[in-house]
């Protein structure tokens, strides 16, 4: 339970990161962030405190180092399959927080490029 806590955790901040990449937090992009927050609440067995953890982020910007950082460093204890099953999922939650507002920012695209490169996607 402790590495899927951990992988929800990511990617709120790597929605919330992605969300606010091109420096406009878009109706549609807050909206489809509250609802992955909301669906946490669908997951059994996850304490209310990581919850609120995750809520309590949604006030926080990170930045793109910051969240490759995280990514690669909670990665490297799966093994090669499970890497690769988290990788792509986090990778198809980024490109839904992109096209959320209907419109991709050159921001968001390129740094949807360097994340994808700097865990080794690309």
């Amino acid at each position: 339970m402790e590495k899927i806590v951990s992988v929800i955790k990511l990617m709120a901040k790597t929605g919330l990161f992605f969300a606010n990449a091109d420096g406009i937090y878009q109706k549609k992009e807050k909206r489809f962030i509250e609802d992955f927050v909301s669906g946490i609440n669908q997951i059994a067995g996850i304490e209310q405190d990581v919850k609120q953890d995750v809520l309590d982020s949604l006030d926080k910007k990170f930045t793109l180092n910051e969240v490759i950082a995280e990514t690669n460093a909670l990665v490297k204890d799966f093994s090669a399959e499970e890497r690769e099953a988290i990788l792509r999922c986090i990778e198809n939650f980024i490109k839904k927080v992109i096209d959320a507002d209907g419109h991709v920012h050159p921001l968001e695209a390129e740094n949807f490029r360097l994340w994808r490169q700097a865990v080794s996607l690309e």
